[in-house]
């Protein structure tokens, strides 16, 4: 347990640090840097979400054994030692009980199963939907002669298959191991077929569509994180900016507007399609002037710019490795409730040892007024047995003169 719930905290911990960076991205205008970079970063946030990389950083430093080595006392050891030689340790290790451990592992995973069955259902629904309207397109169309065109175009290779549908008003590349485009069988006249067919193919190209497959995994797993899902719209936003950048590089602006005026005409289709397992040229509306614009000024990256992009991408990097392991240090381990007295009891014997002075001053006060009256009797006694033989040599000299005075009296009244 204690290995899940590192590993759980260490991933949330990086991949929230990339997409704060990216939410204060926003407050920079998206013509500084390209779609296709936002695009990355957000893979990237995507990334440490799902892979350990801080585990494997600690993995490979513990290859390297530390020079210096601390000598600790066995436990029986630092019991009897005094005091000041057996000081408290300065930093409390949280410790969380095995029961609120298994309770806590147990909600996580619940709730990231309800999710992906609940995302498995609408997949599935939807798909359905589209079986039961679906038609092929002719082999000797105009249109299917058109995509394996672009495909050499573009350097693919793998199979891609073609199909009309009723339901949907417009295009869209959906599929993982048998990708297929979509097209409306209505509308369809004032939209450019072979830019529809570039724009999903850059999409297969690039995988986008594992990169969706991708982010419900990393939502599943970090259900309780608002940054994750954050984080998949932002990802599915600048997936298709960045695949317009693609598609119209090397384009004339003649060209661009043809490509800005195909979007126009489907953007409206898009409202009722799951975008979270498909790629659609038409997109939201929201940020349709957004994507028009950064289509008809796509520029080269300037050098200045990619430098300073690189660096702020280490910098972020450096930042989430620094936090990830603050979180693996600070994440509270798991112990048995048999454990559990024994973690307590260093810190009740340090108690134990700060109360100690104030208790001994406390019985040695008790003891002296106990023995007082008997210290005081024998130092009497001891003064009498010092002053007995001054007092008796007194009280014979004292004797002494008196019969001597008595004497030469008889002596005289004898005469």
């Amino acid at each position: 347990m204690n290995t899940i719930l590192v590993l759980l905290s260490t991933l949330t911990v990086a991949g929230s640090v990339v997409v704060v960076f990216i939410l204060l991205l926003r407050l920079v205008p998206f013509q500084v840097f390209p779609a296709k970079w936002r695009f990355g970063i957000g893979k990237m946030a995507l990334g440490l979400y799902l892979l350990p990389i801080f585990l494997a950083f600690h993995w490979i430093f513990s290859l390297f054994p530390s020079s210096t080595t601390v000598n600790e006392l066995p436990l029986t050891v630092q019991h009897v030692l005094p005091g000041p030689f057996n000081p408290a340790p300065a930093i409390q290790v949280q410790t969380i009980s095995a029961n609120n451990a298994l309770a806590f592992i147990c909600l996580w995973v619940i709730g990231a199963i309800a999710f992906l069955a609940w995302q498995t259902y609408c997949y599935r629904r939807f798909l359905k939907k589209l079986k039961l309207t679906r038609t092929t397109v002719p082999k000797n169309s105009e249109v299917a002669m058109l995509l394996p065109v672009i495909k050499g175009n573009l350097g693919l290779k793998s199979e891609v298959w073609l199909a009309y549908s009723a339901m949907i008003r417009s295009p869209f590349l959906i599929g993982l191991r048998k990708p297929t485009i979509y097209l409306p069988m209505k509308n369809s006249a004032n939209v450019d077929i072979g830019m529809v067919f570039h724009h999903e193919l850059i999409h297969l190209k690039r995988k986008d569509l594992w990169i969706k497959a991708l982010i419900l995994v990393a939502r599943a797993l970090h259900w309780f994180n608002p940054l994750v899902h954050i984080l998949s719209k932002d990802i599915h936003k600048w997936s298709e900016l960045s695949c317009d950048e693609e598609v119209v590089k090397g384009m004339s602006y003649a060209d661009r507007k043809r490509y800005g005026e195909t979007i126009l005409n489907v953007v409206a289709g898009s409202r009722n399609l799951p975008l979270q397992f498909c790629s659609s040229l038409s997109g939201d509306g929201k940020q349709l002037k957004r994507r028009l614009t950064i289509m008809l000024n796509v520029k080269n990256v300037k050098k200045k710019t990619f430098v300073i992009a690189i660096s702020t991408l280490f910098l972020v990097a450096a930042i989430s490795t620094v936090s990830t392991a603050w979180a693996s240090s600070n994440t509270p381990r798991v112990i048995a409730s048999e454990e559990a007295s024994t973690v307590t009891r260093p810190s009740a014997q340090a108690a134990v040892r700060e109360e100690a002075p104030g208790v001994t001053r406390s019985a040695a006060q008790a003891v002296a007024r106990e023995e007082a009256p008997a210290v005081t009797r024998a130092a009497a006694q001891a003064a009498v047995r010092e002053e007995a033989p001054a007092v008796t040599r007194s009280a014979a000299q004292a004797v002494a003169r008196e019969e001597a005075s008595v004497v030469p009296a008889q002596a005289a009244s004898s005469n």
